[in-house]
């Protein structure tokens, strides 16, 4: 799908446990070709004939950039670094540990067939913090925009009125996945401020209403504050079961699957926020 000229999108599937999940990767072309996330090891072929589709070889890839460092954003990394190995990959400095070591990220955040998703640890040719610029032919600036994991960024790409968001705001009506809703909600506020006419989401793939995005992210989260309060004032509990009330949480969102420990963050993050 082309969104404006020169960038294109792209859906991509991957199994997830015994689930079907997708993630969008984003090509900008230019002086530099630039990939934006790379999804899983299963869509190393998917990116090759998307990348084909656009002409452009991966080969003739310049630079990669992971708005974070999670299995379905990294995971074809490793596969197109040695299919070119002058490939330049770009990532956050706190995202940086956790994708040039995998087993310290599955030690901390294990999800479904973790070794599966991701081909490899890959070293990060270059730190992005917030504030930095890319020249690809288009401009690029980098927002950090973490709370779905500490090193997430967004990418702006003014000129063309485009904000690239990987996961920094939560698919609508998801299951929830981050790590802190205190920073998820600061990061809303700086992503609305872009002002942006053309939203790419790695949950939602392509929008043009940025305010009716973050709004519905900030209508889930507040949702899931009130599933919380009122597990607090069913159970009287302490210390409070995190599996049980992520597990009421989940239910009360209309989901029937267990708990898994990446939703289990997600509502710990929400509790101790109450708590305060």
């Amino acid at each position: 799908m082309k969104i404006v000229e020169k960038i294109f999108l792209e859906k991509l599937v991957f199994p997830l446990g015994e689930s079907i999940r997708n993630v969008y990767t984003v090509l900008i072309k230019g002086k530099k070709n630039c990939l934006i996330d790379t999804g899983t090891a299963f869509n190393y072929n998917d990116i090759v004939s998307f990348c084909e589709k656009n002409k452009v070889n991966v080969k003739n890839l310049d630079l990669v950039i992971l708005t974070h460092c999670h299995p379905d954003h990294i995971g074809s990394s490793l596969l197109l670094k040695k299919e070119n190995p002058d490939l330049q990959i770009m990532a956050h400095s706190l995202a940086k540990p956790y994708i040039e070591d995998i087993q310290k990220q599955y030690q901390e955040r294990p999800v479904p067939g973790f070794f599966n998703l991701i081909a490899g640890q890959v070293k990060i040719d270059r730190v992005l913090n917030d504030g930095d610029e890319i020249d690809t032919d288009t401009r690029l600036q980098i927002l950090h925009t973490p709370g779905h994991s500490p090193g997430s960024i967004s990418i702006f790409l003014p000129e063309e009125d485009v904000l690239i968001i990987g996961d920094a705001v939560p698919g609508t009506g998801d299951i929830p996945i981050y790590e802190n809703v205190n920073q998820l909600r600061s990061s809303f506020t700086k992503l609305e401020k872009t002002g942006a006419t053309h939203i790419i989401s790695a949950f939602n793939g392509y929008c043009t209403d940025l305010t009716k995005l973050i709004n519905g992210g900030r209508e889930d989260l507040n949702n899931i504050d009130n599933y919380v309060e009122e597990y607090l004032e069913q159970n009287d509990k302490s210390p409070v079961d995190l599996t049980e009330i992520s597990g009421f949480v989940l239910q009360k969102m209309g989901f029937n699957t267990p708990p898994i420990k990446i939703v289990m963050n997600s509502i710990e993050s929400h509790l101790q926020n109450i708590k305060k």
